[in-house]
């Protein structure tokens, strides 16, 4: 992957951001069957890893958004490349997993001093060995348009998060996204099967793609992350509804 410095000032970046949807990678510029898109958030790689088998059974494809790379180990590395060669996607989702709205505007840092401190050595590590991130999720969900812009230099899609009671938001209706709203699937996201399940509807009866977001999965120290029922009916509903599973890039711009 060849790397350019993000040189320009926030104040000159600006970007329109149209709403996207849903196709196959392979085949640009077609829309395809509705579906779902699952995203996992930071480094949890150990615990993604024990339900691999879990997600494979339940036909779910997912999109791993890894931060702080620099601290995993090399069993997670491999646990990591494992994942990947089951036809998940891995992402990045930073170095540090800074606030980068506020890394920007309430600490006074450049574009440029973020992408060499929070783009670009992440990537080359993860470069080196073997992962090609092609999409990226923003650390606690914030953005701008001066950061999408920048990002999109690197990146074919940027994942924020759906903070609002607008389930609507999450819901991509064409192809070639490049900014998509995660809905939260964790426990602490307090979203309702039954709002879950009218995404899923909603995808189905519209041709859209959902997008969702996790961070652990079945773990009970933790709000942050998805029960194992909940992924055992996203899956059951997915299949009723004929909604197929897509990574993140699948549904991104060429």
């Amino acid at each position: 992957m060849q790397f350019k410095v993000a040189g320009c000032s926030v104040a000159l970046l600006v970007i329109i951001l149209t709403g996207t949807g849903c196709k196959k990678f392979e085949k640009p510029g077609k829309v395809n069957q509705p579906g779902i898109v699952v995203t996992f958030d930071d480094n949890y790689v150990d615990n993604w890893f024990h339900y691999l088998p879990t997600l494979d059974s339940l036909g779910i494809r997912g999109t791993f958004y890894i931060s702080n790379y620099n601290r995993l180990t090399a069993d997670q590395r491999n646990k990591l490349m494992v994942i990947q060669n089951h036809g998940h996607e891995i992402a990045y989702h930073s170095v540090n997993h800074y606030n980068m709205v506020d890394y920007l505007y309430k600490y006074h840092h450049t574009m440029d001093e973020l992408m060499q401190k929070e783009i670009l050595p992440g990537l080359t590590l993860m470069n080196k060995d073997g992962f090609f991130p092609k999409t990226f999720a923003y650390p606690f969900g914030q953005h701008c348009g001066a950061l999408d812009n920048a990002l999109m230099r690197y990146f074919k899609s940027v994942r924020a998060l759906n903070g609002t009671f607008d389930y609507t938001k999450s819901l991509v209706p064409t192809d070639k996204n490049q900014l998509l709203y995660g809905l939260g699937l964790d426990k602490s996201s307090k979203n309702s099967d039954a709002t879950i399940d009218k995404v899923l509807q909603s995808a189905a009866n519209n041709n859209n793609c959902a997008v969702f977001v996790a961070h652990k999965i079945n773990v009970t120290n933790t709000d942050m992350m998805v029960s194992l029922q909940r992924l055992k009916k996203l899956a059951a509903r997915a299949s009723e509804l004929n909604l197929k599973f897509y990574t993140a890039s699948e549904i991104s711009a060429n």
